[in-house]
C-alpha cells in the first residue's frame, strides 16, 4: 500500500530529473515545476498514467519488505529477555580459532 501510494510522486519526481529539451530551443525544458509535471501527466496520459510501471517497483518493494520484517523478528528474539523485556546490549560467545 505504501508504494502504490507514494508512486504518483515518485513518477513526477523521476520525469522532472529526467526531463530533455524536445523544443527548437535546448534551454526549453517539459516541466516547470513538479506541480506543472503532475498536471501534465494528469492531462495527457490521465490518472493510468501516474502509474505507469507500478508493477515492477512493488515486485521489487515486495521482497525487500519481507526480507526487513523477517531479520526485525530474528534480531529482536536475540534481544529478548525472559520477561519479555528487550535489552539493549546483547553479549555474543566469541571462540577463539
Amino acid at each position: 500500500m505504501g508504494a502504490t501510494s507514494v508512486y504518483p510522486i515518485d513518477l513526477v519526481k523521476t520525469r522532472m530529473q529526467n526531463q530533455r529539451s524536445t523544443g527548437a530551443f535546448v534551454e526549453e525544458i517539459l516541466y516547470r515545476n513538479s506541480l506543472d509535471c503532475f498536471r501534465k501527466v494528469l492531462r495527457y496520459e490521465g490518472i493510468i498514467g501516474l502509474y505507469r510501471g507500478l508493477l515492477p517497483q512493488v515486485m521489487g518493494v515486495a521482497p525487500e519488505k519481507a526480507i526487513k520484517l523477517s531479520m526485525n523478528d530474528f534480531v529482536r528474539d536475540l534481544f529478548i529477555r525472559g520477561d519479555d523485556s528487550i535489552q539493549l546490549q546483547q553479549k555474543y560467545l566469541l571462540v577463539d580459532v
